[in-house]
This record gives C-alpha cells, structure tokens and sequence, in this order.
C-alpha cells in the first residue's frame, strides 16, 4: 500500500475549520518547465498532512503552499507543533502510514506524493537531501565514516570505482572543513564532536549535488561557535551544488543570516510569507510580532522587557472555529473568532501575504509589536541603587578545581588518567544578581554548579555559602538550612518533577521537610502558584498535563517553596520555544527583583544571558578566561576567546547580519583530559597567529593566570588581552 497516494478528504472533515480558499491563491497549476532554467524546481501546492490519534484526527499541516528556485533559501518558522517538520517529512515521503497526505508536491514538473517508497528512494539523496537536527539519527555507530560516506555515494552510483568513492568522500569531509579528512574516515561518530558529525551529515547530504537540500533545525543543539562553523559551511554547500535550501529552525536569529525568503506557520498553516527583510522590519501579522518581541538582542545592552505571547499553541485536535491565534491574540474581535481569515497579499507590499483581517490596519498605522502587545515596566528590584560592593555575598568560590578518574580495561579497571572538568574557578555572587557562567560545552559550567550544591567540601579549594564555608564538619542542620537558602532549576523541568505525583504533592515534599503544617503549606502552594503566574486551581493536575513553558514555572516555584537566597539555574529555558522563553524570563525576572533572590545562570543563548544577567564569568576547559559586569563584555571583550563566541552570537535583524563580520574558530575543543602546559587556548587563538615567535611561545609555555584589568572591575586571562 502507497502511504503517500492522495486520498479523499476524511468523512469528518466538514466537522473542522477548513482551509480558506483564498489560500489557494498562491497556489497554481504546475509552473514547470523543462526548457524554462528560471522554473522552480519544488513546488507545494495546497499541501495538508493529517495524523489519526485517540483524540481526534491531528491536522498537522493544512494549506502550505510555495515555490522553490535553485539557489534560493527559504525559512520556515513557528513554535513546536506549527507543521514545520511535518511539511519536510512529507517532501521527502518519510512520513508513516498513519499518515494521510493531500494536495501536491512536485520536483522539477513530477509529482511525488504518487510515487512508492521505492520510486522515491531514487530521489532522496540525490535530488533532494535532508540534514536532521540530530547528527546521530542520520548516522549509524557500528559503520566508520568512510563507510557512510561511501554508501552516501554508490548507492546512487554503482558503477563508482572504490578509489573514486575514497577520492570523493575526502574531497567532501575537506570541504566541510574537517581537518586529516583521509585518516578520518577510519573513524566512527562517537569519536566525533556533535558539530563534526553534523559536517559529515552536511557532507553526504551535498555528496551526489542535489537540486535540493532541507535543514531541520540542523544547528540547535549545538554551540554558538560550533554553529556558526555548520552555518558556514551549509552556506559554502549550498554554493557548491547551486542547490535550493529549506531552513527549518526556531531560531530567528539563525534565520536572519541565512533565509532570501521566510513562512511564518502556526496552527499547521502559514500565516505570513514574504521577502526576510519584509518580515523582520515591517511584519503585519499579530503572531509574527510577538515571536520577534519575544527574542532578545545580542547585539544591543537590555532596554525594556521581553514581549511574551499569552498563552499556548493550538490544540490541532481542535482547532477553534475562527482564526486558530485568537485566543492569544491582543488585536482579535468577533469577526477573528467566527472564521479563519484567508492568506491574502499585503497592500502595498510586493509578495508579502498575511492570513490577518486586521493587516491593513497595520500597515496604515505602521504599528510595531510593542504597540500590539502592551507590556509593563515590571517591578522595581528592592537593590535599586544600592552599590554590588555594599551587597551581601551569598556565593564565594575561590580555586574550586573538579577531576574525574579517566579509567580503562574490564571488570579490573585501572586508572589511566584524569579528566579536568573544573579547573581553578574562582567567582562570587551577591544578593539580587545574576552571575551567568557562559562557554562550550564540555568547560565545566554544569559540573561548577553540581559542585556548589554537593554541599561537600570540594576536591580543591572553598565554597562559601551565605558566610558558612561548606565543608566536612558541617552539621545534618547545618546542611539542612544550607539546602533551604540554596535551590537548584535544571534544564528539563520533567527531570525534578515526578510525573507521578500531581502539582500539590510536588510543591508540597520540600515544605513537609521542613516541618510545616497542613494549613501552612496550603497556604505557602497557593502563594507559590500565583507568583509563577498560574492557577492555583490546577495544583490537582499532573506534570504531563501542563506545557513545557508551564512545567518550568512549576520546577521555579518548587525552588522557591523553602525560601532560597540563591538559586543555581541550568540552561532552564533552552528548550523552550522563545515565545514561551520570553515569559518565563520576564519571570525570572520579577521574581528577583520582588524577592532579592540572587542567581548563577548557565546558558549557551548569549541572547538569553546578555538580557537577564548582571555579571558574566566566560569558561573555557574548565577555567574563567574573563569576568565582568556584562555589557562591558559584551561591547569590549577583552580575551580573544570571548570576542569569537560574541561574534559567533546570530542576531534577529538581516542587515546586522549581512554586515556582521564572525570569528570562525578553527579545530575543535581540545579534550580535558590532554595536559596543556600553556594557554589551553593557543590551539584555536586568532590572536596567537599575529604574534611574534617569542611572544606565541609565551602561549604554549605558560598558563595565564586570571588577573585584575587595569583598575576596572573586569578580569581576564591573556597575556596579550592589550592587542586583543
């Protein structure tokens, strides 16, 4: 059976909205032509994707339509569950047999929601190429990479010599620039970083140079500067073949840089289309505004507050009658909630298109997000002009250094070296800030965090908390009330949050440690709902039954329960969608300021850290290499590793992006379990390539030690930070 033939409309799709009609005005009959070289070679045309579940039938995609040309890059952009990968599936025919796929998809004038999966498998790879989020679901552990590669190849050309596919796979890996591509092919993708084997994907998707590659969110689990060399070489891939590009991604500033054109989608269906500087400097659709006034700046020091966008997706079970954003919309009235309004093109705007019954009026009144969504000034912090030297320190870390035993063999293991995760860090944190610890991954950030709320006396150096140096001889209580004034908020809020207990029960555990009663803690659950901003009605529901915005605040309110003075945050809004990051940093944000709680922030969204931090500590293997208050960081980096992860930082505005000039970092993150006499930088150092010979041996000799820059309240750790 074709999974993928066209099928009837389902029996009970006159129960739901339909599509508009007019959305099929930027649909057409199939344009191309074989002679025509300015023909698309993709077209959509009315596609729609359904899934059966026992809820209800999922209207994942419903209406996408547009055009692709060679060379061209287009972005598609929405929160989780808006059809994006969803559409990407459905072009590449990988979707399952539970689901029904409608309208049209052709390549270069052929239909291919027809073809079988046999028909297609001819197509895949080598006219149209996919590059997954995740490198590892693309490639398999127990195959070298030159076995990949090579399968990459033959498979669509197997009259290919064995010499040809070995000359071809090096050609490839060297053009996406991983170093000793010849020796490499022996390995095997553990023996990669996350952004090397997102090359090799990148690699055996340009391998047989197809007319068409898609991306789907092929840089977000990766590290500023790790990004910023995929982004790169993605761009040089796409210049190589000529091919089109659909660039799927949550990350507006990612898409800035890279997109010609951008599709809004929510709901399963577009809701605006149009040229990337159209969306990003004059959007008219309610919805778009809200996901650029939910992004922070990293370009720019803190101004105003984030705009968060009310509310949650739609449910694609079922979808409200009208327009499905008008529930969280700011602008809707009646006519928004009775009918799904048409995508229809902008007036005064070439190729724009918005699905918005109030668009004109926002082009006649030239309104922007803050005048859609209104936001408040927040509260004012109760350390308002108070000096950081007069506040209270609540964390001093001094020499803290952290090794793991690097072991080897079986049953008898022995020890064959150590790992450095931690490696001399020394910071303090003071009542109502945010220190933020950024970096890549693998310099220790989290295990510094572990580190302090262990509670236990370190391998090397102090840890002082609240004025109590955290030791050996510290009582049960004395470790107990130290609990209580120190909490921790991890990324994956279902990591600290028992599904199998409901609200109640989760915010309840840390207050029945202390001994409160029963009319204590309904009353302290029911402060703890309304300051995270939900109802306190819902403290019945489990876990699963909240979204992953919602589930967060209820992990920040459990940290909250007993009191802390100090919170230790890690990466806690990196896996939200930014809509839903805005709020939960707005917040983060009031709560500081109400409570005069203080916080140690890990972040890998510099975005993120140049917003709500106060104070930054950048590590690199395991060491701060600079620290200080953020927006002298931020504008004037002193160590050259700093200014190559803030220059690597993508920013939601193209002409910034078009004349924003990046550091590439050259190589990979040294391993910490290499003995580094120098600078553990100088292998990746621009700054080091424009020494003298005495002055790079001064690098590859000796450490620099973290030190006072000339009188600011800024240290660094370069011997040449001067020339930087």
């Amino acid at each position: 059976m074709n999974m993928f033939r066209k099928t009837k409309p389902a029996a009970d799709a006159a129960q739901t909205p339909a599509v508009p009609a007019a959305s099929e005005t930027l649909a057409s009959k199939s344009t191309y032509d074989p002679n025509d070289k300015s023909a698309p070679v993709l077209e959509v045309k009315d596609l729609r994707v359904s899934f059966a579940s026992e809820a209800g039938t999922v209207r994942a995609v419903r209406g996408m339509n547009f055009q692709l040309h060679r060379g061209e890059t287009l972005g598609i952009i929405g929160e989780s569950g808006s059809g994006k990968s969803v559409t990407s599936m459905s072009i590449m025919g990988l979707l399952d047999s539970n689901a029904k796929v409608e309208g049209s998809i052709t390549y270069h004038g052929e239909e291919l929601l027809t073809k079988t999966d046999a028909e297609m498998s001819k197509i895949r790879g080598k006219g149209i190429a996919m590059v997954f989020q995740d490198p590892l679901s693309a490639l398999t552990p127990v195959f070298s990479i030159g076995e990949q590669m090579a399968e990459a190849l033959t498979i669509h050309n197997p009259k290919m010599s064995a010499e040809d596919v070995r000359k071809r796979s090096i050609e490839l890996l060297t053009l996406v620039g991983i170093p000793n591509a010849e020796e490499r092919l022996k390995s095997y993708p553990h023996q990669f970083s996350g952004g090397m084997r997102q090359r090799v994907v990148i690699a055996m998707a340009i391998a047989n140079d197809p007319d068409v590659i898609i991306a789907d969110e092929p840089t977000t689990a990766l590290d500023v500067t790790i990004q910023a060399q995929v982004l790169d070489v993605l761009k040089k891939a796409q210049q190589e073949t000529g091919a089109a590009l659909i660039f799927i991604t949550h990350d507006l500033g990612v898409i800035a840089g890279i997109a010609d054109e951008i599709i809004i989608m929510y709901a399963g269906r577009p809701v605006e289309k149009g040229s990337v500087d159209d969306i990003f400097y004059r959007p008219v659709m309610p919805y778009t505004m809200g996901l650029l006034g939910a992004v922070p700046r990293p370009d720019k020091s803190k101004s105003s507050r984030l705009v968060p966008i009310p509310g949650s997706p739609t449910n694609l079970v079922n979808l409200p009658k009208g327009c499905p954003f008008a529930p969280r919309c700011p602008m809707a009235e009646d006519k928004c909630r009775t009918a799904e309004p048409d995508l229809l093109p902008v007036v005064g705007r070439d190729g724009q298109v918005a699905a918005c019954y109030r668009s004109g009026e926002i082009v006649a009144k030239n309104l922007t997000f803050r005048d859609v969504y209104q936001v408040g000034e927040g509260i004012k912090s109760k350390f308002d002009g108070v000096p950081r030297e007069d506040r209270a320190v609540v964390l001093d870390v001094k020499d803290l250094k952290k090794t793991f035993p690097l072991t080897s063999g079986g049953f008898l293991r022995r020890k064959i070296g150590v790992v450095k995760a931690v490696d001399d860090v020394t910071l303090d944190v003071r009542e109502g800030e945010t220190v933020a610890l950024v970096g890549e991954s693998g310099s220790g950030k989290s295990t510094t965090l572990l580190e302090i709320m262990d509670l236990k006396k370190p391998e090397s150096g102090s840890i002082t908390l609240f004025g109590q140096k955290v030791g050996e001889k510290m009582s049960r209580q004395t470790k107990r009330d130290l609990h209580s004034h120190v909490q921790y908020v991890f990324q994956d809020p279902m990591s600290s949050l028992d599904p199998r207990l409901p609200v109640y029960d989760i915010l309840a555990e840390p207050l029945k440690v202390l001994h409160k009663s029963k009319a204590e803690i309904n009353t302290r659950i029911d402060e703890l709902m309304k300051l995270v901003e939900l109802n306190p009605d819902q403290v019945d529901r489990f876990p699963t039954q909240f979204s992953g915005g919602q589930r967060q605040r209820i992990a920040i309110a459990r940290a909250l329960a007993v009191n802390p003075q100090l919170i230790l945050l890690d990466e806690p809004v990196s896996a939200l969608d930014v809509s839903i990051q805005a709020g939960v940093i707005n917040l983060l944000e009031d709560l500081q300021n109400k409570l005069g709680v203080a916080y140690l922030f890990v972040a890998h969204n510099l975005s993120v850290i140049r917003h709500i931090s106060s104070r930054v500590a950048v590590m690199y293997l395991g060491r701060i290499v600079e620290l200080g208050p953020t927006d002298d960081i931020f504008d004037h980096p002193l160590h050259p590793y700093t200014e190559a992860l803030l220059s690597a930082m993508p920013a939601p505005d193209p002409q910034y992006e078009r004349t924003h000039n990046r550091i590439v970092l050259q190589g990979e993150l040294p391993s910490p379990t290499e003995k580094i006499e120098g600078c553990p930088f100088a292998s990746r150092c621009p700054l080091r390539l424009t020494l003298s010979e005495e002055q790079r041996r001064m690098c590859d000799t000796q450490p620099p030690k973290l030190h006072q820059w000339s009188g600011e309240d800024r240290q660094v750790a370069c011997h040449f930070a001067a020339m930087a």
